[in-house]
């Protein structure tokens, strides 16, 4: 049987901070629990016992323990009372599991660079760091919606998604020339729910498809799990080798090409408007659709050719996504095609998820809308130029060569000349040093001729990392 309550706990509670008391109330038991001064299985005071010795309102002390039961330190049994939860260590089992060193592979990357801590310079991983992020822009949005009525808040969307954010959608393509009704364009979980949407209405197993290659590793296994023929298309400076590509087309009949146009990952490389130009007549010489993967839109400069623009959205299915210059945690990316297509992609997102978060999508037009968005991007490219010039000096410094000279992005891509380790050694050489590379194996349909790595610019400007490509 559990002991009565102790006397009345002592909290020291201010009521003229910016910390509501809920917190300070849950806070201040938290940290009773942790230093062992509430021990596992004793009772709380009773709700109105709390409240009255503190002069609070019953309602902050049940918010306050019903936060404790969601972080698993109190148990709330039914007619008893709130009891402190028996933490880990305290059972009499005292083993500690230790994970295994993370080997860093492909299945890696996918699944499991996103919580792994273990390495702590991530140099070759995909994303921003937090502080080069729209922060500001996102907290002011987030204001906003919890102020918004609470039937906003719930429910299902609309399964094309929310209007306001789709018709700013179009607004946006439309300063690049590509005239479309709010009609063709349809939000989805990001880019990658995109692509996916795209395949599965477009493709059947068995089918051609082409891509980058190198090219977006997500993309690769997605192809390759939908039982489909994948061919690499070489990735140049400019582009992609156009000539390769129409003898491609023409040997195996392609249904679909999966291409980036600006700032392209891996290599960070965009179109020229001549590639632009000779891949749509390709397309549509050959009768294959080209999906444009264009995340990195914002990121680019105004002169990189928009293939979707300039083909009318014909045989182009364009793809776009903020999570590169908002946050990628709201996961909101978007489809623009033709009105029949996009109804059938509809029709296919549905069945597989039903409606996207409309929350999100909600955040995401308030962050647009708020007046801040513009000069953070303008702030960012201007940050991410820099420090891609710095990056490409110091590899080119310590060995490697840049694939292409500084424009921009997220990403630069280097080899190393005549070094007798593969890119996979090199990575696991790196890795027991603290540092995470990204070898070009995972970005390659086969193994590649070449040892080469994609850096990360926000990550990689680290001694550390150059001190050990010295050492090679």
């Amino acid at each position: 049987m559990a002991k009565p309550a102790r006397a009345p706990l002592q909290l020291d509670l201010k009521r003229k901070t910016s910390a509501r008391l809920v917190e300070q109330v849950a806070n201040g038991l938290a940290g009773l629990i942790e230093t062992g001064e509430l021990r596992s299985g004793e009772r709380l005071p009773s709700v109105r016992q709390f409240a009255q010795h503190h002069d609070i309102g019953s309602s902050t002390v049940v918010e306050a323990y019903e936060q404790l039961v969601a972080r698993g330190m109190l148990q709330a049994r039914r007619g008893a009372g709130f009891f402190v939860a028996a933490r880990a260590g305290q059972s009499g089992q005292h083993a500690v599991f230790v994970p295994p060193e993370p080997v860093i592979d492909s299945a890696w990357l996918l699944s499991e660079m996103f919580a792994d801590e273990r390495v702590p310079i991530k140099a070759g991983c995909g994303w921003l760091p937090g502080k080069w992020l729209n922060d500001e822009g996102l907290h002011q949005a987030e204001r906003r919606i919890i102020r918004s009525p609470g039937a906003q808040q719930v429910g299902y969307g609309h399964p094309y998604g929310y209007a306001p954010l789709r018709q700013l959608i179009t607004q946006f393509l439309g300063h690049w020339s590509l005239e479309l009704g709010i009609e063709q364009v349809l939000t989805t979980h990001g880019a990658t729910q995109a692509l996916d949407l795209v395949i599965r209405t477009m493709t059947q197993p068995g089918d051609t498809v082409l891509i980058d290659d190198p090219g977006y590793c997500n993309l690769i296994a997605m192809l390759r799990l939908a039982g489909l023929n994948v061919i690499g298309v070489p990735r140049t400076p400019g582009g992609v080798d156009t000539d390769v590509l129409e003898t491609l087309a023409r040997t195996h009949h392609p249904k679909m090409f999966f291409t980036t146009s600006v700032l392209q990952n891996p290599t960070g490389t965009s179109y020229t408007p001549a590639c632009a130009m000779r891949v749509l007549q390709a397309a549509e010489r050959h009768g294959f659709w080209v999906v444009e993967d264009d995340i990195f839109r914002e990121l680019g400069q105004a002169t990189d050719p928009m293939l979707a623009a300039l083909d009318g959205l014909q045989r182009v299915i364009y793809v776009g996504s903020y999570s590169k210059t908002i946050a990628p945690s709201l996961r909101v990316g978007y489809i623009a095609c033709q009105r029949e297509l996009a109804r059938q992609i509809v029709h296919t997102k549905m069945v597989l998820t039903l409606t996207n978060s409309e929350i999100n999508e909600r955040l995401v037009h308030n962050v647009l809308t708020e007046g801040h968005h513009r000069r953070h991007v303008q702030t960012l490219n201007a940050t991410l130029l820099s420090a891609q010039a710095t990056l490409n000096a110091k590899l080119s410094e310590v060995g490697l060569t840049p694939f292409t000279a500084a424009r921009g992005g997220m990403f630069s891509w280097a080899t190393i000349e005549g070094c007798e380790l593969s890119a996979r050694e090199i990575a696991d050489r790196a890795r027991q040093k603290g540092i995470w590379l990204a070898p070009g194996d995972f970005f390659h349909l086969a193994a590649p001729h070449k040892t080469s790595f994609r850096f990360n610019v926000g990550y990689a400007d680290v001694p550390e990392l150059f001190d050990f490509l010295r050492g090679l």
